[in-house]
């Protein structure tokens, strides 16, 4: 319902708030327990609604939540983040690597509530990579942010890690691929130490899991994901909390690789 000033209410939404959790290390909450914990806050709501996730400040959370509404069918999802004036989540997160991942997994639209006011502003810092609703909240008014869809430089190629935006070219330098062994972490510095574009770690078996999930967070580059399994492809990117790439190295079916971009943001390289 729009209002004299062109602003919109969000009576047609099912609104649910954030709970403010988090996985390790910030956090307590197994991934896999926070997509359980939306699941059961969605079963009263209508079959179909659309639903508004409201108040997100980890990208754990909000990625849960957008998988749990997912499951639920094709109903409309958006999703907006609270931040401070510089576009931050108490999480750490900037908002732009929150956009990047929340467009990738399919959103209809994205906003902010910023502490300070300064909606349009942040909002600015989002439109070369735009193609959905924008909107930042006023109390409980949403206001649409009107903007015109700047032209993609196909080079220029968005990713993020769970806190930052990174981009990539089609041509990145990923370096020599990380397994996951007890020194993950300290292969995963020493490699981002090293003059490439982004980091590249192998899913090879099921027992790399629980360490590619406990490390995960000290990645700052773009992550490219390794696995020629499929489960074990899909498993990784579930767990990630950012938005990955595949270099195209792994025998992967075209069929499995377009059901990850879908559903994960995966970029293909």
């Amino acid at each position: 319902m729009m209002d004299s000033e062109g602003q919109r209410t969000l009576e047609n939404w099912t609104i649910l708030d954030a709970l403010g959790l988090d996985v390790p290390p910030r956090g307590e909450t197994d991934f896999e327990e926070l997509v359980e914990t939306y699941r059961r806050r969605l079963e009263p709501c209508q079959a179909g609604a659309a639903i508004y996730l409201r108040g997100m400040e980890s990208m754990a959370e909000a990625r849960a939540a957008v998988l749990a509404v997912r499951e639920r069918g094709s109903c409309p999802v958006m999703v907006s983040f609270r931040c401070d004036e510089e576009g931050r989540t108490a999480a750490g997160t900037h908002v732009l690597a929150a956009f990047i991942v929340m467009a990738g997994m399919g959103v209809y639209a994205f906003g902010l509530e910023p502490q300070e006011g300064r909606g349009e502003e942040l909002l600015e810092q989002l439109v070369p990579y735009a193609r959905r609703p924008l909107f930042w909240l006023e109390g409980e008014t949403y206001i649409p942010f009107s903007y015109r869809p700047a032209e993609r430089d196909p080079d220029v190629i968005p990713c993020a890690t769970q806190r930052e935006a990174r981009f990539i070219t089609p041509d990145v330098d990923v370096g020599e691929t990380i397994e996951c062994t007890p020194g993950l972490m300290e292969d995963i510095l020493a490699a981002e130490d090293a003059p490439v574009g982004a980091v590249k770690i192998a899913v090879l078996e099921e027992d790399d899991l629980p360490l590619f999930a406990e490390y995960q967070y000290v990645i700052e580059e773009a992550l490219c994901l390794y696995s020629d399994v499929p489960e074990l492809m899909e498993a990784a990117l579930r767990l990630y909390q950012g938005r990955a790439f595949y270099d195209g190295t792994g025998d992967l079916e075209e069929d499995f690789l377009d059901r990850m971009v879908r559903t994960y943001g995966l970029i293909v390289l």
